[in-house]
């Protein structure tokens, strides 16, 4: 079985042996990693993941030195936080789309990166992965605090705003489809770890029906859904699983309780990662590391629905060492 076809096969909520795996770095844990081996590496095969992804966050030009615009047009300071970083300047002003043009989504160059990966990796898993999706775009367009307030004193305008950047969304799907990905995986973060950042009642008024409406369309595509959404979202998961959600990551124990969850939604939702990257990875030893990782291979693996991996990309605060025992384990299968 080639690790495309068990990743599938454990997203189908049926029993896989060896448990599928995946990690992923940012630039400072990889250039630490690197460091470690003495060379370059690659993130995907020399780790044994089972998952290659194409990303809408990369490729994006320089604009400044460690400012980067994406295809919205928004400028990112990646100065201090290399792997993501922070919008320097939204650019929509006021609360109206007018002169403001959406991407097109026929030629991003994502799709390149796409069609590399099905060349490069055949047997792996392949994803193409957007970020800032929906809530997150809508906020990175108008500034967090200006959206905040608009879903209160604009709400025809957060309307159009959301239903505009899904049917970007939707477009990105129907390309999607036809590169021969798996899955597409959409970030979007909707939770601080104390709760959901708009009320839920507030969230399935507004963010659901796009929401809802990306779901269906890769389901038409023939393409699994991925969700990556950070926080204490617990309340919505309902509303994924109703959506048609397929996976759920990164399933954070600091803000969630992964192990109920885990019982109460098997068979319905699967869930990627767990493993602690908050406290066990980076404060942690390594015989902490391979204990829990060993613990939710035995806890989370049966019937099939889980993914091991750490609860968020890794960062560079975690000694090597622990992620040396992560990926030992995660190659042993937990043994």
């Amino acid at each position: 079985m080639t690790r495309r076809q068990a990743f599938r096969q454990v997203l189908a909520h049926r029993d896989v042996e060896p448990v599928p795996y995946s990690v992923k770095f940012t630039v400072e844990a990889r250039e630490k990693y690197a460091a470690h081996l003495g060379r370059a590496f690659d993130p995907v095969e020399e780790t044994g993941s089972y998952v290659v992804a194409a990303h809408t966050n990369d490729g994006w030009p320089e604009v400044a030195p460690g400012h980067f615009r994406d295809y919205f047009g928004v400028v990112w300071n990646r100065t201090r936080d290399r792997t993501l970083g922070v919008v320097d300047e939204a650019p929509v002003k006021g609360s109206s789309l007018r002169g403001f043009t959406f991407p097109s989504t026929d030629d991003l160059p994502v799709y390149a990166a796409a069609r590399r990966n099905a060349e490069r990796y055949p047997e792996h898993f392949r994803m193409l992965s957007v970020g800032f999706a929906l809530f997150e775009r809508a906020w990175s367009l108008v500034g967090m605090e200006n959206l905040l307030v608009y879903f209160m004193t604009e709400p025809a305008f957060v309307h159009d705003l959301l239903d505009r950047i899904a049917e970007y969304n939707v477009g990105v799907i129907r390309n999607a489809a036809r590169l021969g990905v798996d899955c597409v995986h959409f970030g979007d973060d909707w939770g601080s770890q104390a709760g959901t950042l708009i009320a839920p009642d507030m969230w399935r008024e507004f963010v659901k029906p796009p929401f809802r409406r990306m779901c269906e369309e890769a389901r038409r595509a023939g393409l699994l859904f991925s969700l990556h959404c950070c926080g204490q979202v617990t309340e919505l998961l309902p509303d994924m699983v109703e959506c048609g959600v397929d996976v759920f990551d990164p399933f954070q124990p600091e803000a969630m309780d992964i192990w109920s969850l885990r019982e109460q939604y098997r068979g319905r939702l699967a869930f990627w990662g767990g493993l602690s990257v908050q406290k066990t990875l980076p404060l942690g030893t390594a015989e902490d590391v391979r204990r829990e990782a060993r613990r939710l291979v035995r806890e989370m693996a049966p019937g099939g629905g889980y993914v091991l991996a750490p609860s968020h990309s890794l960062t560079g605060d975690i000694p090597v060492e622990n992620i040396v025992a992560f990926l030992g384990i995660a190659r042993d299968c937990g043994s």
